[in-house]
């Protein structure tokens, strides 16, 4: 039983050893290659393999936080992957300023500065401080349903910005699983000349 919140490099070593031993990155990567919408099938199968090899305390103090953090570093780092295999161009933990950091940035923090209207923020809340750092954020993306919010519940946000949940029972629209399918959707309609997924 997990006694004690996991490390992000314990995490990664649950997601890979998934990846790796009981789907196969080739099969994944094939897949996503051939046809996008596979992405969606596949996000999900990772993260409910995933989350079942985590046993939580039901005792455990703070049990709901607890678990919304490693949810959501897990599907942090399968966003990862996921854009990895896809070779969608992106830049991951971006320091900015005032200790704010951008977890991905789509395509690059150069066509952020330059063209706004066609760069997409992705940030995760893992614990409800880092709603704080969403005005930050605004400040850097003025187009703000170009910053894609994903966490493991449902926000109490307006609804300006894209959010994504990784509970299974989230509308169909705002589930995780879709990220891959909405970004793709989002280069081929601002003409982004750097995606290379061919599908």
């Amino acid at each position: 039983m997990i006694k004690k919140v996991l490390s992000g490099d314990e995490i990664k070593q649950i997601l890979y050893s998934v990846i790796e031993y009981e789907i196969g990155r080739k099969k994944i990567q094939t897949g996503v290659t051939s046809d996008i919408e596979l992405s969606r099938k596949y996000i999900e199968l990772i993260m409910s393999k995933c989350i079942a090899k985590l046993d939580f305390e039901s005792n455990h103090d703070n049990e709901d936080q607890f678990y919304a953090t490693i949810v959501t570093t897990l599907s942090e780092a399968l966003l990862h992957f996921m854009l990895t295999i896809c070779t969608i161009p992106s830049e991951r933990k971006i320091a900015i300023k005032n200790d704010l950091s951008l977890d991905v940035i789509v395509p690059s923090l150069q066509s952020l500065k330059v063209k706004p209207e066609r760069s997409i923020i992705v940030q995760f809340i893992k614990e409800k401080m880092d709603l704080n750092k969403v005005p930050q954020v605004e400040s850097l993306q003025p187009h703000h349903k170009n910053i894609w919010l994903i966490s493991a519940e449902p926000l109490s946000l307006t609804t300006k910005h894209i959010k994504y949940y990784i509970m299974p029972n989230a509308e169909p629209h705002n589930k995780f699983s879709n990220i891959i399918i909405d970004i793709d959707n989002f280069l081929r309609e601002t003409g982004d000349k750097s995606f290379r997924l061919v599908h």
